[in-house]
């Protein structure tokens, strides 16, 4: 019999990059909370735009994310230790006395980081992407106690695959090695090649992610790898709360825009079915696939596609339609606008609506605010929509399947305890019901992202049924406009 998943961990010292991101905060939490006999958690933290690492641990500790954490454990945050570094640098900008630590004592790697902007250069992508991932192998291979190295990638780095994509690496069309070579030697030419080297992968994101599971699988005879691609990660299903979010990614960037009255068209195909796992079941995802690594390794590299859409299918159209029916009840902050959101696959409809809806409003916003002596925003703002727009509209433009048998049979070899308490499948998650899930995201992006206070709600609803009565005689007005010209014409043509 196998042991459970904290059983296992329980006094090993686990590595973890990445985590400050979405998922590393979650992981990092998981781990203490329901494994909280590992030894240690060493956590790879870099300096950013000044702040040092132990600073940046005070910012990442004072989260709510850690309020029943430290409420069950107040001293949880004594197993964790900072190891300052960058994975986007050689030897991922650790110092030598601190490889020797995690060099005698790490049993157990998660590598998280990652950079999931779409619109990176190809030499920062790879950097952070691609040689980050050698550099930590390379380091892992040393490490004397490792059991498992495990690489969290996505569903999505083999997008250019307009079929099922199966657990397995594909061959990248590039060198891996040729790439990171160049990377430093002659950057600003492989920017300039940026398109040339992409091929068929849409963004740098998936084709540095593609190649650094090549990457990962060169390694898989000699450091016990395993590959985890998480789909589209979204809020929190259950732990440690519901509704959990600290950025505006993917997804939840369309959500938010919409409720707040900034983003009226989107670029989609309204019929698209969407792949998306909660964070916390994601996380779970990452536990029980190195768990599999460890104790069901059949000596081939093992790749879980962490894929929920061929049992949940909720479509770009469901997405958008319920979240305006939560948003009537449960309001943003928002004064700008009524929201309303249409969908359209055809690209020069979308320019055409977006130059209407978007930009002449947001270019008229502007000149009152400058006209008034204040700082002008909505211009800066719609930009920032319509590339991000760009960014995700192949993603949500078609849609692909992924094949995840490997990843739930796992779950048939689970024990009761962690089947109880590492939900991975929906039919763990029997009380699972999509309106609830919604609720409780839009709920929380306002609570944890946006910061708005429930007390606020009475003047929010206020303000929101301001802008509905605004928003219907604007559209009142307009169609009179439209239907009194279009009969001025046919008058014409009758005389």
């Amino acid at each position: 019999m196998h042991p459970t998943v904290a059983e296992w961990l329980a006094g090993k010292d686990i590595l973890i990059t990445g985590a400050t991101g979405f998922m590393g905060r979650v992981l990092v939490e998981k781990l203490l909370r329901t494994c909280n006999d590992v030894n240690r958690l060493y956590l790879v933290i870099r300096t950013r735009k000044g702040q040092e690492p132990a600073a940046r641990i005070k910012e990442f500790t004072d989260d709510e994310l850690f309020g029943l954490l430290l409420e069950k454990y107040p001293n949880a945050f004594d197993k964790v230790t900072i190891i300052p570094g960058d994975v986007s640098e050689i030897e991922c900008g650790i110092s030598k006395e601190d490889q020797q630590i995690l060099r005698d004592n790490v049993s157990v790697v998660f590598h998280t980081a990652a950079s999931v902007r779409f619109d990176d250069s190809v030499t920062k992508a790879v950097k952070l992407n691609t040689r980050g991932t050698h550099e930590l192998l390379k380091m892992a291979e040393n490490f004397k106690k490792l059991e498992v190295f495990e690489y969290v990638s996505t569903t999505y780095c083999n997008f250019n695959l307009y079929d099922t994509v199966g657990e397995k690496v594909y061959p990248s069309h590039l060198d891996w090695k040729t790439l990171v070579a160049l990377v430093d030697k002659d950057g600003n030419t492989l920017n300039s090649l940026q398109h040339k080297l992409q091929g068929t992968q849409i963004n740098t994101y998936v084709l540095t992610k593609s190649l650094a599971e090549n990457i990962v699988e060169e390694y898989s005879n000699r450091v016990p790898v395993v590959i985890v691609r998480p789909s589209v990660v979204v809020p929190s299903l259950q732990e440690p709360f519901p509704g959990w979010i600290n950025n505006l990614n993917g997804l939840m960037g369309v959500v938010a825009g919409n409720a707040k009255g900034v983003m009226r068209v989107f670029h989609c195909d309204p019929e698209a079915r969407v792949g998306f796992v909660p964070v916390d079941v994601a996380i779970n995802g990452l536990l029980v696939g190195a768990w599999s690594k460890r104790f069901l390794d059949d000596g081939v590299l093992q790749v879980f596609n962490e894929a929920y859409g061929d049992k949940i299918c909720v479509t770009n159209r469901n997405i958008v339609d319920q979240g305006a029916v939560i948003t009537a009840k449960y309001p943003m902050e928002n004064y700008l606008w009524y929201p309303f959101c249409y969908l359209t696959k055809n690209r020069r409809l979308f320019h055409i609506l977006f130059l209407l809806m978007q930009v002449i409003p947001a270019l008229l916003v502007d000149l009152v605010l400058k006209i008034c002596g204040k700082k002008p925003m909505l211009t800066r703002i719609t930009r920032h929509i319509y590339v991000a727009n760009l960014a995700i509209s192949e993603f949500v433009t078609h849609e692909n399947q992924f094949s995840n048998t490997k990843f739930r049979n796992i779950f048939t070899k689970l024990s009761p305890i962690d089947r109880e308490q590492l939900v991975v499948s929906e039919e763990q998650a029997k009380d699972f019901d999509e309106n609830t899930y919604m609720t409780n995201a839009l709920l929380g992006l306002k609570k944890y992202f946006f910061h708005e206070k429930e007390e606020d709600l009475p003047r929010y609803r206020r303000n929101q049924q301001r802008l509905y009565y605004l928003h219907v005689t604007v559209k009142v007005l307009f169609w009179t406009y439209v239907l009194y010209k279009l009969a001025l014409c046919a008058s014409s043509l009758v005389t």
